[in-house]
């Protein structure tokens, strides 16, 4: 009988998030934009990591951010059009913010969207469900 592997992570509450496990935190009409601690320990050490500029404007399905890890490029796609206010070129720096502390320090961008409705998104609970149910 094979032995199941756990991996055990955490779920930051008031954000919410996609089934790409990037989070959302909705502050004074901009939404800060990170991966999961499930993603992040999934992925393994983040060895680069590569931010838009701020200003630059988004459309729903453009590069938000990429990662770099032993694995290989991975790309995140913004689920919204936008415009980038901030990005954190902390993580740039020192990309193993990113896995250390992915709901505080290792977030990526800030972005103000234009039309999306966070109720879109999965909630905390919600989005551990989903996990559960991969």
């Amino acid at each position: 009988m094979e032995e199941e592997e756990l991996m055990e992570f955490t779920v930051a509450h008031r954000r919410k998030y996609n089934i790409e496990h990037i989070w959302f935190q909705e502050k004074e009409e901009v939404l800060t934009v990170g991966i999961s601690d499930f993603l992040a320990q999934d992925i393994g050490d983040v060895l680069r990591v590569i931010l838009p500029q701020a200003e630059d404007e988004l459309d729903k399905g453009d590069e938000m951010f990429s990662l770099w890890t032993a694995e290989g490029k991975q790309t995140f796609r913004s689920p919204f059009a936008g415009t980038i206010t901030e990005v954190n070129g902390e993580v740039e720096i020192n990309p193993d913010l990113v896995n250390e502390s992915p709901y505080d320090l290792g977030w990526m961008i800030i972005v103000q969207p234009h039309e999306f409705d966070v109720e879109d998104l999965l909630d905390p609970d919600e989005y551990v469900d989903t996990l559960a149910e991969a």
